[in-house]
C-alpha cells in the first residue's frame, strides 16, 4: 500500500455532530530548455512522454496515466491509471500528482503541487526506474532563461551563506547538503546470530517472482513467499487482486482507480544466486485483504495452464516468525526481485528494524502493524519476503517508499496481519475481513457547502464570495453506520482532484450517524496566495470502496461579483 510521509501544514478534516456526537534512469526524454519561436507568440505547454513529444494550448488540463482516454498515456506499469494532472496558465504550469506510486523530481517524492516555471523532468512510479515525462512551461524562452538564472542565483547565495558561518556550523551544513544526495545504505554489521548460508539458500528457494499474466505477456510483476510445501504464497493485495475490498480506503481512491485484477499470476522459481527465474505455474487468489494489503493465492496450473494436484508439489516453503519478540535493532534480511535491479535473478538486501509503525487511519489496533527498516527496497519487492536470522518470514515488503530525496523509510507489512488468511486458505473457507464497517445502502448525503468556516460549509452554502487564504468545503450525512469510512472528491476549477495530509483524498470515519465532514484547502497547498475563483465540484464517498454516496455538487468561490452556481447535482 501506499505510504504517507510527513504532509505540510494544512488544515484539518472536521466532522461536527448534529445532535449526535459524531522505466530507466537516463535523462533521453528531456525536453527542450527553449520553446520554439512560434511558442514566443502564442504560448503553449510543450510534454514529452516516451520519446514523444506534444503541444498542448494554455489553460488546457493534460492527464497522465496508464487511462487511454488521458492526454498522456503510458503502458508503464509502474504508473497509475490517473497518475497525475498539468494545469497551465499565462504564469506557468502546476503537475499535481494523483498516485499512490508517487511522482518525483531529482529523487524526491513531490508532496504538493508542483509549480513549474522552466523545463523539468520528472519521474512517475519511481525515482530511479519511473516513466520520465518531460514539462516546458507556456512561457517564453527569455521567461524560462531568466527563471533559471534566479534558481541559480539563489542556490549561489545560500552557498555564499554557508561558507561565511563558523567552522562547526558550516560542518553541519555540508552535512545536510551531502544528505540531499542519496547514498547507498550500508547494511547492518553482523550479529552474533547471523542468517546461516542453510537458511538463506531455504529462503532464496521459497520467494518467487510474480508475473501479472502469461509469461509471454504481462503487465508487471511483483514478489511473494511459499508458505505451504503445496502451492500456498504469501504477496500484496495490490499485486494478485488491486480491487479487493478495504484497498480503496488504504489507498484514499475510490476502487474503479485502482487497476483491474488480472486473470491469473505466473509464478517463477530461482534456480540458484545467479540464475533468471523460471516460469513455473500459475497461481490465483485464495484469500485476500486490500486494507491490509496482504493475499494469500494458491498454485493451481503449470505456466501452460495445466492443471496441478497441489499436494503433489512438494515446494520448499517458509514458516512465519514471532513479531511480537522482535527488538529494534534487530537484523534481517529481504528477499525479492525489484526491477530496479535490472535482473531476473533474485536480489539480497539486509539492515535492522530501525521502528515499529503503527496503522496511520487506525482501523488494526496493533502497534506494530508496520516494521520500517534500513533494508533498501524497490518497485518489484512488493510481497517479497523478510526474514530473521532464524530464517523465518516476519514481514512483507509495502509498494511506496515515503520521504524525499535520501529522507526515505522503508517499510514491511508485519506477518501477524497475515494470520487469519493463512488460516482461512489452509482451511478452505472464505475470508471475510473484519477490519472495516460494511454499509447498509441507508446512507444519504446532503448537497456539498462552502465557506470560510466549517459551519457555513455544513450549513450547505452554494458560494463564498470572500477571497481568502483558506476554505472549507462540507457535505452532511445520516444513515450511516459508526465507523464507516468516508471521503471527500475536491475537483478544482481546472478538473484536478485536490489530496488529502495523507496521500489520497481527504479521508475520515463516521463517529455517528448523522453529522459533517468538512476539509480545509489552504491556498498554499497549491502554491497561491489565495484560493482559486471558479467552480469546485464536491462529492462525498463512503464505504470499503469508497463508492459515491450521492451526486456530486458544484459549489463557488468568488471574488463577489460572479452569480452563485447552481445548484443542480450532476450526473456521476
Amino acid at each position: 500500500m501506499g505510504k504517507r510521509g510527513n504532509p505540510p501544514p494544512e488544515a484539518p478534516a472536521h466532522e461536527e455532530g448534529t445532535g449526535h456526537e459524531e522505466g530507466t534512469g537516463a535523462s533521453r526524454a528531456a525536453p527542450s530548455d527553449r520553446q520554439t519561436a512560434a511558442s514566443d507568440v502564442a504560448p503553449v505547454v510543450v510534454t514529452r512522454l516516451g520519446g514523444e513529444q506534444r503541444i498542448f494550448p494554455v489553460g488546457t488540463p493534460i492527464r497522465v496515466g496508464r487511462d487511454p482516454s488521458a492526454e498522456l498515456v503510458s503502458a508503464n506499469p509502474l504508473v497509475s491509471r490517473c497518475h497525475g494532472v498539468i494545469a497551465s496558465d499565462e504564469h506557468g504550469a502546476t503537475y499535481t500528482d494523483q498516485s499512490r506510486r508517487g511522482t518525483f523530481i531529482n529523487g524526491k517524492r513531490l508532496r504538493n503541487p508542483l509549480r513549474i516555471t522552466h523545463s523539468v523532468i520528472l519521474h512517475l512510479g519511481d525515482p530511479a526506474t519511473g516513466e520520465e515525462v518531460g514539462i516546458t512551461p507556456p512561457l517564453s524562452s527569455t521567461q524560462i532563461a531568466r527563471n533559471r538564472r534566479r534558481k541559480t542565483i539563489s542556490g549561489r547565495m545560500l552557498a555564499g551563506v554557508v561558507i561565511a558561518v563558523t567552522v562547526a556550523a558550516a560542518a553541519l551544513s555540508t552535512g545536510l547538503l551531502l544528505s540531499n544526495h542519496p547514498q547507498p545504505r550500508q547494511s547492518a554489521s553482523p550479529s552474533a546470530n547471523s542468517l546461516t548460508a542453510a537458511a538463506l539458500r531455504r529462503a532464496e528457494a521459497a520467494t518467487v517472482r510474480l508475473l501479472i499474466g502469461s509469461r509471454t505477456s504481462y503487465s508487471g510483476w511483483g514478489s511473494g513467499t511459499l508458505i505451504s510445501s503445496d502451492g500456498l504464497i504469501l504477496t500484496n493485495a495490490h499485486v494478485a487482486e488491486p480491487e479487493a475490498p478495504g484497498a480503496a480506503v488504504a489507498a484514499g481512491l475510490p476502487a474503479n482507480q485502482l487497476g483491474p485484477n488480472p486473470p491469473f499470476l505466473t509464478v517463477e522459481l530461482t534456480a540458484g544466486q545467479s540464475s533468471a527465474a523460471v516460469a513455473r505455474f500459475r497461481a490465483r487468489p485464495v484469500a485476500v485483504d486490500g486494507y491490509l494489503d496482504l493475499a494469500v493465492i494458491r498454485i493451481y496450473a503449470t505456466s501452460g495452464g495445466q492443471p496441478v494436484t497441489p499436494a503433489s508439489l512438494h515446494l520448499p516453503y517458509l514458516t512465519l516468525g514471532n513479531v511480537g519478540s522482535l527488538q529494534l535493532d534487530q537484523a534481517l534480511t529481504v528477499l525479492d526481485f525489484p526491477g530496479v535491479s535490472g535482473s531476473s535473478s533474485i536480489t539480497v538486501t539486509s539492515g535492522v528494524i530501525s521502528t515499529f509503525v503503527p496503522d496511520p487511519l487506525g482501523h488494526v489496533t496493533d502497534p506494530r502493524f508496520e516494521l520500517e527498516t534500513t533494508a533498501r527496497l524497490a518497485h518489484g519487492n512488493s510481497g517479497g519476503a523478510a526474514i530473521d536470522n532464524s530464517g523465518r518470514l516476519i514481514g512483507v515488503p509495502s509498494l511506496a517508499v515515503p520521504g524525499e530525496g535520501s529522507d526515505v523509510s522503508w517499510r514491511l507489512r508485519s506477518v501477524a496481519e497475515a494470520k487469519p488468511l493463512i488460516a482461512a486458505a489452509r482451511d478452505g473457507t472464505p475470508y471475510r475481513s473484519t477490519l472495516l464497517v460494511q454499509p447498509t445502502d441507508s446512507e444519504q448525503s446532503g448537497p456539498a457547502g462552502v465557506g470560510t468556516t466549517s459551519a457555513q460549509a455544513c450549513a450547505g452554502s452554494p458560494v463564498v464570495t470572500a477571497a481568502a487564504p483558506s476554505v472549507m468545503f462540507g457535505v452532511r450525512y445520516s444513515g450511516f453506520p459508526p465507523g464507516l469510512d468516508i471521503a471527500m472528491v475536491i475537483r478544482l476549477p481546472d478538473g484536478t482532484a485536490l489530496a488529502g495530509p495523507l496521500g489520497g483524498l481527504p479521508q475520515s470515519t463516521a463517529k455517528a450517524s448523522s453529522g459533517c465532514f468538512s476539509y480545509g484547502l489552504i491556498a498554499s497547498q497549491l502554491g497561491l496566495a489565495s484560493v482559486p475563483n471558479g467552480t469546485y465540484q464536491v462529492q462525498l464517498l463512503a464505504g470499503p470502496d469508497l463508492a459515491p454516496i450521492s451526486a456530486p455538487t458544484n459549489v463557488s468561490v468568488a471574488s463577489g461579483t460572479e452569480p452563485p452556481p447552481s445548484h443542480t447535482p450532476k450526473a456521476s
